[in-house]
């Protein structure tokens, strides 16, 4: 499997052209056909580009209901139904024969999309696609997850000695137990725990860093 964060510009393209005005940022959370479920936050720390951004989009041709269901000064929680004419960023990944792994981000008149693909040719068929229908694609990173999404790229031996530190404590605030207590739960050096929980967090970091900076 390839999984690749694209970066789309789009002209003429309502969540591009009103966010890349007003200082809002889209988590699209959700999808159901033309509805849409998000989270607008405001980029400038007021509900002004908030209330704004909503306006707009009530004035949108690409829209044809907008629906406000939680408010607090810093974000919305909203409920979008879509009427677009062409087909959207999220389409033309779909109709590829790949996918979008949501959250759907976007900001800065750009959509930011975890792209999906089951190998290297659904993976250039849905980029040549996105190029050929928007004006700008960006491929912002790329990696190969041969196991598949689900697989946590954890050995049997790091998630074990993993788990034996979040029971026993390790990872709270303050820490309960030691590297060294962990090490004789498991029955191995203190220097070969310390290492598999190293390597372990390494890979989750790396992971998080991949899906959301």
């Amino acid at each position: 499997m390839i999984e690749a964060k694209v970066e789309v510009i789009a002209e003429g393209y309502y969540s591009c052209d009103l966010t890349r005005k007003i200082p809002v940022r889209v988590d699209l959370i959700s999808l159901n056909g033309p509805l849409g479920f998000g989270i607008i936050r405001s980029l400038s720390g007021d509900e002004k580009p908030l209330i704004n951004y909503v306006k707009a989009l009530r004035k949108s041709g690409s829209i044809s209901e907008v629906r406000i269901t939680h408010k607090t000064p810093e974000a919305y929680w909203s409920e979008v139904v879509h009427k677009l004419k062409t087909k959207s960023i999220h389409e033309a990944i779909l109709e590829s024969g790949c996918m979008s792994r949501l959250p759907i981000v976007i900001e800065g008149g750009k959509q930011f999309h975890q792209l999906l693909a089951p190998d290297q040719a659904a993976f250039r068929v849905a980029f040549d696609n996105l190029r050929e229908n928007f004006k700008k694609v960006t491929l912002l990173q790329v990696r190969r997850s041969p196991r598949g999404s689900q697989s946590s790229g954890l050995s049997e031996k790091q998630l074990l000695a993993l788990e034996h530190a979040i029971k026993a404590g390790y990872y709270d605030i303050p820490r309960k137990c030691d590297v060294k207590s962990i090490a004789k739960q498991l029955g191995i050096k203190r220097v070969a725990a310390q290492e598999r929980l190293r390597r372990a967090e390494r890979t989750i970091m790396n992971q998080f860093a991949y899906d959301y900076l």
